[in-house]
């Protein structure tokens, strides 16, 4: 116990010391984040290579144990080469991230040398031996299978810190827990060499902290969200390699809880929209937390709080009976996404509202489609206006438009449209017809809204339909919606396209068929006059 007390101790003091000599490097050398874009939340140049000093707190501590001779570190000689199967690939990923802060690296270039670091972590014996499905049982993987899952993972979780190191102290702190969960696993399960690890990166992180939570004089940088992300990886397959129960495999999950859902978002969000998996963006969890009106602080505690949760569970499954990992599972993951439905995400928006519209209203929707269709064949039939006016009415009925009104005739030829209303009004006095500026005028209204009120409130918004063909007027059409109602349930194109061509049609027909059957008998008695005349 004295031995691990010292590791811990060793780590946190180097972290402490190590850390503001690393500030006042990179301060001298111009090692420095400086904000130039919205993504990022501070607004002065603040040193970037935190990772260096926590990657050199492990190391100190870690060189201690040859000089400590006890039945600890005795046993730990045994695990030799798992040491040197995480610490040597996590080297390489510091390298990595050292060259991302100074030189830049795009993504593509951090994922290819990422999954060749773990391609040599599993070469080096590292790796997922087998999956334990709940209600399935455990399933042994074969070694290509393995291979794939083991450097997904990998690279998964290190980009997973990553994406979340944009806020003072959210990754480091996050880091901290899910080490912690890994100490209390390794402590029940009797792993000297996991205890070891994750005690001293413990030490190393709470050192860290304590310059990056907020207001932070220096930040972890790629090169430290990539190392400890990558170690934390790594450790989680250590501690369960050749394990073949479900509790086991999902312990490491709920341990990256946080860094895992956040990332889950991130892509889904990403996929939705038709965005760029790795382009940036300022909407992860802790963006929006922010955009609640926030301080950066209030947002870690909370999120600080989400990790210590997952944490909790993951310790709980490690004592728990593996017969109820499925329903925790599933209990989370419901909790896990109402939470994320509170944060408004315009895709997860947009992703319910899809769900409403296939499950809720697509029948709804099915029916005005189908009055649509009919009211395009009956116009297709109709010999006069009241035909027309009949089919509007019968579409307008399924409730989805609060007032229409439209205007029929043949610009130029007031005459005609005015021998066209009085047809109308002569044989069907009841269709609410006017005849305004030269044009039939026709409304219809819903639930007693009247012209004026629709017209005059601006509490409306107007799909407005031309009727218009070879570059001929005939009219227009307007139905009215209320800002107040709900979605739209009736497909748009329908009504712009087929209906409104439909519609065009009709009323053309309809206009020059009476124009001819109007003009004929005045022909006739011209020419019953030229002929009594000649006689």
């Amino acid at each position: 116990m004295n031995t691990y007390l010292f590791l811990f101790l060793i780590a946190t003091v180097g972290s402490l010391v190590s850390t503001p000599l690393i500030r006042r490097l990179c301060q001298r050398l111009k090692l420095l984040d400086i904000p130039r874009d919205d993504r990022r939340l501070h607004t002065k140049a603040i040193p970037r290579l935190g990772g260096i000093a926590i990657f050199f707190s492990c190391a100190i501590a870690l060189l201690t144990l040859p000089f400590i001779d006890n039945l600890l570190t005795q046993n730990l000689r045994l695990y030799v080469a798992d040491m040197t199967v995480a610490f040597i690939p996590a080297t390489l990923v510091l390298l990595l991230g050292i060259y991302d802060d100074l030189r830049g690296a795009n993504a593509a270039v951090k994922f290819v040398t990422l999954g060749l670091i773990g391609s040599l972590f599993f070469a080096l014996g590292g790796r997922v031996d087998a999956l334990s499905i709940p209600y399935f049982g455990s399933v042994h993987l074969p070694l290509v299978l393995s291979y794939l899952i083991t450097v997904l993972w990998l690279v998964g979780i290190t980009n997973a810190f990553n994406l979340i190191d944009g806020l003072d102290g959210l990754a480091s702190g996050a880091a901290l827990f899910s080490s912690l969960v890994i100490l209390a696993v390794s402590i029940a399960q009797d792993k000297p060499l996991m205890i070891v690890v994750a005690l001293i990166l413990c030490g190393a992180l709470a050192g860290f902290l304590r310059y990056n939570f907020n207001p932070a004089s220096i930040f972890l940088g790629d090169s430290g969200a990539l190392f400890i992300g990558f170690t934390l990886a790594s450790l989680s397959v250590l501690s369960v390699q050749k394990a073949t129960t479900a509790v086991a495999i999902v312990v490491p999950i709920f341990a990256f809880g946080f860094p895992m859902v956040d990332t889950a978002i991130t892509m889904g969000r990403r996929l939705l929209s038709r965005r760029p998996i790795f382009q940036g963006d300022n909407e992860h969890i802790h963006h929006m937390l922010l955009a609640r009106g926030w301080s950066q602080r209030q947002v870690a505690i909370v999120l600080y709080s989400v990790c210590a949760s997952f944490g909790l569970i993951a310790v709980i499954f490690n004592a728990t009976s593996s017969r109820l990992v499925g329903f925790f599972l599933f209990v989370m993951s419901v909790v896990v996404i109402i939470a994320v439905g509170h944060l408004h995400y315009h895709e997860v928006d947009e992703l319910r509202a899809g769900v409403r519209r296939t499950v809720t209203d697509r029948r709804v929707r099915m029916a005005n489609n189908i009055r649509v269709r009919r009211a395009v064949r009956s116009l297709s039939r109709a010999t006069d206006l009241h035909d027309i006016v009949e089919a509007l009415r019968h579409m307008l009925d399924f409730g989805e438009f609060e007032f229409a009104n439209a205007q029929f005739g043949q610009v130029d030829a007031p005459e005609t449209n005015e021998t066209l209303f009085h047809t109308l009004v002569d044989r069907h006095p009841h269709d609410r017809v006017e005849f305004r500026n030269g044009f039939v005028y026709w409304n219809w209204a819903n639930n007693g809204v009247t012209e004026k009120t629709v017209l005059n409130a601006r509490s409306s918004w107007c799909f407005r339909l031309p009727l218009v063909k070879d570059g001929n007027e005939w009219g227009w059409l307007n139905l009215y919606r209320s800002f107040q109602s709900d979605a739209l349930l009736v497909d748009t194109n329908y009504l712009s396209d087929l209906f409104r061509r439909e519609l065009t049609d009709a009323v053309e027909r309809i206009i020059l068929n009476h124009e001819a059957t109007s003009v004929l008998p005045a022909h006739v008695m011209i020419n019953v006059q030229v002929e009594e005349i000649a006689g």
